[in-house]
C-alpha cells in the first residue's frame, strides 16, 4: 500500500499480540558460587543484560544468538541472562550481583542509557569489562561496543521517505507529516534523528514537509507510540499525509491507533525488525523496515567479549570506529543494515523474504497467528 493524499475511512480492527516469553536468570550474590572466580562449574561467567521486554529481540533472538556464538568460540564460557525491566536501578543491582558472582564481562543493552553511568562506574571499580550492545550505556568507561549504525539507519529511512515525496505519493502541496522518535536521550535516538534530519531538514525548511506532530516515545514502547499517535490524530482531526517512526514498535503502535479510529494513513520508518513489522508489511499497513541481522551482531559481540576476557585489545577487524558516550571515546564496531520497502506491483512476500534469508524470523513465525495469517503470502506458505 503506497501513500494517499489524506486520511480515508476504513473498517477494521487489529489485535496486537503482546505475549512473549522471558529469558531470565537469577543474579544474586551466590549465582556463581562464593569464590568470586566464576560459576560453580568452573566456567567463566559472562552476563548478557537485556534492557526490557521491548524491543523483543534482546530476549528472543540476540541473547540466545550470543550464547550460541560464545559457546562456539569458547565452551568454557557460561552465559547468564538478566532483564532490567526498563529500570536503571534494577540493572545496576543486577550488575553488582553479577560482579559479586564472579562475572568476567558484562554485555549490556542499557535499560535507560541516560541513567546508566552508575553501572559503568561499578564495573570499572571492579575491573570487569563492559561491552555495550546496540543501545549501550552512557557516561563512563567501556571496553568496547557493537551497534548497527543508527546514523545510517536514520539516513536510510529518510532517504526512502524523501523518494516517496518526490515520486508524488502524497499529491501536490506540502506533505503533512507526523514524526515519532525513540526514547529521548538514547544514543540510538540521537544518532537516528541526526541521520533523518540530514535528509529531511532541507525539505522542512523549504516547506515541502510540514511537521504537524513530533513525539519522543518513552522506552520505545508500542503502547506509548499508540497514545502519541492517538493524540496526534485528535490534534489534526486525522488530516495528515503520513507517519514516520523510528522502529517497528513505533509502527505497530501507530497502526493500532489508526485501526482503532478507522482511518488509513501510510506508516513509514520501521527498523529493528519485529514480527509485527514484517506482518504489517504483508498486510500493507507498514511501508518499510530496516533489516538487522541480529545473529551477526551477537557473533560480533561474542568475539569482542572473548577478547575482553582474555585481556586482549578489541578485534581490529570488527572494531574500527570510536564513538564518544559523553565522557569517553568508546571503541565501536558499526554493522551494516538494509532497508526493504513495499513496491507497486510486487508481491510483498518477495520483499519480506529478505528478512527470512537473514535468519531474523522464519515464515512459520511470521504466519503463525497475528495480522498476516490470512494474507495471500501466508496462505500460500501454509498450503
Amino acid at each position: 500500500m503506497q501513500g494517499s493524499r489524506k486520511a480515508r475511512a476504513r473498517v477494521g480492527l487489529v489485535a496486537i499480540v503482546a505475549g512473549l516469553s522471558l529469558v531470565t536468570a537469577a543474579c544474586g550474590g551466590d549465582d556463581g558460587g562464593s569464590s568470586g572466580n566464576g560459576s560453580s562449574s568452573g566456567k567463566k561467567l559472562v552476563y548478557f543484560m537485556a534492557p526490557n521486554t521491548t524491543p523483543t529481540r534482546y530476549i528472543q533472538q540476540d541473547g540466545p544468538d550470543f550464547e550460541k556464538a560464545m559457546k562456539a568460540l569458547d565452551p568454557d564460557v557460561e552465559v547468564k541472562f538478566v532483564n532490567g525491566g526498563g529500570d536503571s536501578a534494577t540493572q545496576l543491582s543486577q550488575a553488582n550481583s553479577a560482579i559479586a558472582a564472579g562475572a568476567k564481562a558484562l554485555v549490556v543493552v542499557a535499560a535507560d542509557p541516560n541513567t546508566s553511568a552508575g553501572l559503568l562506574q561499578a564495573a570499572a571499580a571492579a575491573e570487569v569489562p563492559v561491552i555495550g550492545y546496540e543501545n549501550p550505556p552512557l557516561n563512563g568507561p567501556m571496553y568496547a561496543q557493537v551497534i548497527f549504525d543508527p546514523y545510517k539507519v536514520g539516513i536510510q529511512q529518510a532517504e526512502y521517505f524523501k523518494s516517496r515525496v518526490e515520486a508524488g505519493a502524497f499529491g501536490s502541496g506540502p506533505v503533512d507529516l507526523a514524526r515519532q522518535y525513540g526514547n529521548k536521550g538514547d544514543v540510538y535516538t540521537t544518532e537516528m534523528l541526526r541521520g533523518q534530519d540530514e535528509i529531511l531538514q532541507p525539505l522542512i525548511d523549504d516547506g515541502t514537509l510540514n511537521v504537524v506532530c513530533e513525539d519522543y516515545i518513552k522506552d520505545w514502547a508500542p503502547d506509548n507510540a499508540q497514545k502519541a499517535a492517538e493524540q496526534c490524530l485528535t490534534k489534526t482531526q486525522s488530516d495528515l499525509d503520513a507517519f514516520l517512526g523510528f522502529y517497528d514498535g513505533n509502527a505497530s503502535g501507530i497502526i493500532a491507533a489508526l485501526k482503532g479510529q478507522k482511518v488509513e494513513i501510510p506508516v513509514y520508518g520501521g527498523q529493528n525488525p519485529e514480527l509485527t513489522g514484517l506482518q504489517y508489511m504483508l498486510t500493507g499497513d507498514q511501508e518499510d523496515t530496516v533489516l538487522k541481522a541480529f545473529s551477526v551482531e551477537a557473533e560480533a559481540a561474542a568475539k569482542i567479549t572473548l577478547a575482553a576476557i582474555n585481556g586482549e585489545d578489541p578485534p581490529a577487524d570488527l572494531v574500527q570506529d570510536q564513538v564518544n558516550n559523553g565522557t569517553d571515546d568508546i571503541p565501536t564496531a558499526k554493522l551494516d543494515t538494509t532497508l526493504i520497502h513495499l513496491e507497486d506491483g510486487k508481491d510483498p512476500g518477495e520483499i519480506v523474504q529478505q528478512a527470512v534469508d537473514l535468519g531474523i524470523f522464519t515464515w512459520e513465525q511470521i504466519c503463525d497467528g497475528g495480522p498476516a495469517e490470512s494474507t495471500p503470502t501466508c496462505q500460500a506458505k501454509a498450503g
